[in-house]
């Protein structure tokens, strides 16, 4: 059952791969965007060697908004690795667009984004952690963030400390390239986000 659902994997990576690491639209290396005065990364993806160019030095910043944010964003993790998808509610607006790159492409609407649960529903489990992040308020209302991600998905069924016989994972590197607005209620939320592959997927399939 294994070897099948991995082989179902390859044609994914062979047409992810056709689209390299960088996924870059011109149109998205704009410095006066929606988002105040924060660089437009929307609504497509910035390539990973502009960002350097248009992301501002952060000098000074809302602390507690920072934090909120951070919060909101890591509910993410809690929500895709622990099958909640309704936790999704806490991450993305209503009418949030979400770009997850080939081969999902954008998904519109948070009912569209919770239909990512169809694509993993192959992997026993998942595990996704975060890395490098940068956050910018950009105004009372609007931040962007930039979080490094890793992603692992497992086909195989066990879960506890010791070594599966038969390895099959698949793993993705990357990062979000997010917009978010703050809401009626205080908390902030995603509207608009980019998935951008940093490298190739990889397969870990021992036989």
């Amino acid at each position: 059952m294994y070897r099948k659902a991995a082989n179902v994997l390859l044609p994914i990576l062979a047409l992810a791969a056709s689209f390299g690491p960088g996924l870059a639209i011109a149109e998205t290396l704009n410095n006066s965007g929606s988002s105040g005065h924060c660089p437009t990364i929307a609504p497509g993806p910035v390539a990973i060697y502009d960002l350097d160019n248009i992301l501002p030095s952060v000098v000074s910043q809302d602390v507690v908004a920072v934090d909120a944010i951070r919060n909101t964003l890591a509910q993410y993790p809690f929500a895709i690795d622990g099958k909640n998808y309704d936790r999704l509610d806490k991450v993305f607006t209503q009418n949030a667009v979400v770009n997850y790159s080939a081969p999902i492409g954008v998904l519109s609407g948070l009912p569209a984004i919770k239909t990512i649960a169809d694509g993993l529903a192959m992997f026993n489990r998942t595990h996704h952690s975060y890395g490098t992040q940068y956050i910018k308020i950009c105004s009372p209302s609007s931040a962007i963030a930039i979080t490094y991600y890793t992603a692992s998905h497992f086909l195989t069924p066990d879960l506890g400390p010791t070594f599966a016989p038969d390895t099959q994972a698949l793993y993705a590197y990357g990062q979000y390239q997010d917009t978010l607005a703050k809401q009626n209620d205080g908390t902030w939320k995603v509207t608009y986000r980019n998935l951008v592959y940093q490298g190739p997927l990889i397969i870990d399939q021992n036989s």
